[in-house]
C-alpha cells in the first residue's frame, strides 16, 4: 500500500495515515453494531436450527444445493480444488434438447458465496433449461480451497477453471451443438476478476456481464485526476486568498466525491489490520458485521432477509458437511477443514483478497494458460468465417485503433455488458464508473439502474434485469454472434433504467 518511489518521509506518513484511518474504522463498525444493538443479539434456538437446517441443505454433497443443480469440482493443475454448482444433470440430458445451449459462468463478490447467485434463479427468465449454468466458489470463499496467498493465483485458477469447463460443455454437448458462447456473470469482486480477465485474457469469453464492481485501473485513474484538479484549484486561492477565496469551496468541493469513496472503502483499510482485529471484526458480537452486510445486501426488500440462511450460505460447510461426499465420492479439500471449525478462519480468508494484491500486481500467466488462450483463439478464428468471429474482429479492431488512440492500462478487448445500480454505497460512480466508456471494447453498454444499490443480483428489481440479459444471451442461437446492445430488453423489467455508454 505504499508509493515505493517516494522519499522515506512520505511512505511513513501515509503509512501512519492508513493505519490510524484503518483503526477508526474498526472501532466504527463495531461502535455502530453496538449502538444498533446487534452486536450483543443471540440467536435463538429456531435461529440456530434454522442455521444448521441452511448449512446441511447449500453443502452437504450429498445433496441438492439448489433445484436443479448438483455440487461438483473442478481440480487445479496446483492440486487444490475449486467448488461449483452446475445444473449439469440437465445438460448431459440430449433427449429434451438440453443438452444444446451457451454457458454461463457465474462469479460472486465478498462476503459471498455461489449461494448468492439463489435468488436470480427465483426469476423467471433465467435459462435452466437451454443453457449450462455454473456458480463458481472464489477460492477461500465457501466451499473451495484455500488460497495461502490469493494473488494472481485465483486470476490463474479461474482461467484455467473457464477453459475447463468450456472444455467440458463442448464434450457434453451433441454433435451439431459444438458451437456456442461462453458468458462470464460477475459482481463486485467477481467484476474486479472479470474486468481483469476481458483485458488480459478476452479469449476466455464472448461476453462478460458485470454489476457493481470496480474496474481498478479506471478507479485509480479518477483518483488522480480528482486530486490534480483540486490541487490546481487550490493553487489558486494560496497565490491570492482574499481574491480567490471561492476557490477554495470549489476546491474540497471537487476533492468530495474521492473523501467519500474513500470512507465507503473504510473496510478495505480495517481489513489489513492485525489478524486478530480482522478476526474479531467478522466474528465479535455473534458477527454483527457479516450480519449487517448480509442485510444490506437486500436493500429495500427486507421480506426476502433470513439471516441463518445468508449466514450459512457465507459461510461455507461446516464440520459435519465438510466430511460428506457426491454421488461420485468426491469430498471437499483438506483446507476445508481449518475453515470449517472457526468462522473466525472463514472471514480471514475471505479478506486475503484485500490484502494480496489480487486487483492490482502483474499477471505473469503459466505457459499452460497461454498456451490454452491460444488455442481458443486459434479455435474460434477457424470456427467461422474472419468476418464473422468475435475474437478475430475485436483482435483486428483493437489492433488498428492502436495505431489512433491512446491505449488506456487495463483495456478491456472483450465486449462487456455492465449494470450498475446507481445507489451503490460501497462502489461509488463519480470513481468507479464515471470513464469507464475509455476501457470498453466495442459491442460493449453501460445500462445504469437508478432504484439499485450495491447488490443487484440479489435485489429483486434488479435481478429481473439480470436474469432478462442472461436470458437474451442463452436464447442466441450458436453461431450468432450475442447482442451488443440489451437496453430496450432491460427496460422491459426494469422501468427507469438508463443507457450510459454504447460502444
Amino acid at each position: 500500500m505504499t508509493q515505493s518511489n517516494n522519499p522515506v518521509w512520505q511512505r511513513l506518513v501515509w503509512l501512519a495515515f492508513f493505519y490510524c484511518f484503518a483503526v477508526f474504522n474498526w472501532c466504527l463498525y463495531l461502535g455502530l453494531s453496538l449502538r444498533s444493538g446487534a452486536f450483543f443479539k443471540k440467536d435463538t434456538e429456531q435461529e440456530q436450527l434454522r442455521f444448521a437446517i441452511s448449512r446441511d441443505q447449500f453443502w452437504n454433497l450429498s445433496k441438492q444445493p439448489l433445484p436443479g443443480f448438483e455440487h461438483a469440482f473442478f481440480k487445479l493443475r496446483n492440486g487444490l480444488k475449486l467448488h461449483y454448482l452446475t445444473n449439469r444433470l440437465a445438460s448431459k440430458n440430449k433427449s429434451n434438447g438440453t443438452g444444446k445451449g451457451n454457458l454461463f459462468v457465474f462469479l460472486h463478490g465478498f462476503p459471498d458465496s455461489s449461494m448468492m447467485w439463489r435468488y436470480c434463479l427465483k426469476e423467471p427468465a433465467i435459462p435452466m433449461q437451454s443453457a449450462r449454468l455454473v456458480f463458481l466458489d472464489l477460492p477461500n470463499y465457501g466451499g473451495s480451497d484455500t488460497f495461502d496467498s490469493p494473488d494472481t493465483s485465483v486470476l490463474e485458477a479461474i482461467a484455467e477453471f473457464v477453459i475447463g469447463m468450456r472444455e467440458e460443455h463442448e464434450q457434453a454437448a451433441s454433435e451439431d451443438q459444438k458451437t456456442f458462447q461462453t458468458v462470464i456473470v460477475a459482481h463486485d469482486w467477481g467484476c474486479v476478476i472479470g474486468f481483469r480477465l476481458a483485458a488480459e485474457a478476452p479469449q476466455l469469453a464472448d461476453r462478460f456481464l458485470m454489476t457493481n464492481g470496480p474496474h481498478v485501473g479506471l478507479s485509480l485513474s479518477n483518483k488522480d485526476r480528482v486530486i490534480a484538479s483540486s490541487t490546481k484549484i487550490f493553487k489558486q486561492f494560496k497565490e491570492s486568498p482574499r481574491k480567490n477565496l471561492g476557490c477554495l469551496r470549489k476546491s474540497f468541493n471537487v476533492l468530495k466525491p474521492l473523501l467519500i469513496q474513500i470512507l465507503m472503502f473504510g473496510y478495505i483499510f480495517a481489513f489489513h489490520l492485525p489478524s486478530f482485529m480482522v478476526k474479531y471484526l467478522g466474528t465479535g458480537g455473534n458477527m454483527a458485521f457479516l450480519r449487517g452486510a448480509l442485510r444490506f445486501a437486500h436493500g429495500k426488500y427486507k421480506d426476502e432477509w433470513d439471516a441463518p440462511q445468508s449466514l450459512a450460505a457465507t459461510l461455507g460447510p461446516g464440520v459435519i458437511e465438510v466430511e460428506t461426499k457426491t454421488a461420485d465420492g468426491e469430498g471437499y479439500g483438506k483446507s476445508l477443514h481449518e475453515r470449517a471449525a472457526s468462522n473466525a478462519a472463514v472471514f480471514w480468508h475471505q479478506t486475503a483478497y484485500y490484502r494480496n494484491g489480487l486487483a492490482s500486481k502483474v499477471w505473469e500467466k503459466s505457459l499452460e494458460i497461454i498456451a490454452d488462450l491460444y488455442n481458443l483463439e486459434n479455435e474460434a478464428e477457424s470456427s467461422v468465417s474472419a468476418s464473422e468471429s468475435p475474437i478475430r474482429r475485436r483482435s483486428s479492431s483493437s489492433s488498428s485503433a492502436a495505431l489512433w488512440i491512446e491505449q488506456y492500462d487495463g483495456a478491456l478487448r472483450a465486449p462487456t455488458t455492465i449494470l450498475w445500480g446507481e445507489k451503490d454505497r460501497a462502489v461509488g460512480k463519480t470513481i468507479c464508473l464515471d470513464g469507464i466508456g475509455d476501457y470498453l471494447a466495442r459491442g460493449s453498454e453501460v445500462i445504469m439502474l437508478p432504484q439499485t444499490g450495491h447488490w443487484a443480483p440479489v435485489e429483486k428489481a434488479s435481478r429481473a434485469a439480470i436474469a432478462k440479459v442472461i436470458g437474451v444471451y442463452a436464447s442466441t442461437p450458436a453461431g450468432e454472434e450475442l447482442p451488443t446492445h440489451v437496453t430496450k430488453e432491460v427496460d422491459a423489467v426494469y422501468s427507469g433504467s438508463v443507457s450510459l455508454v454504447r460502444k
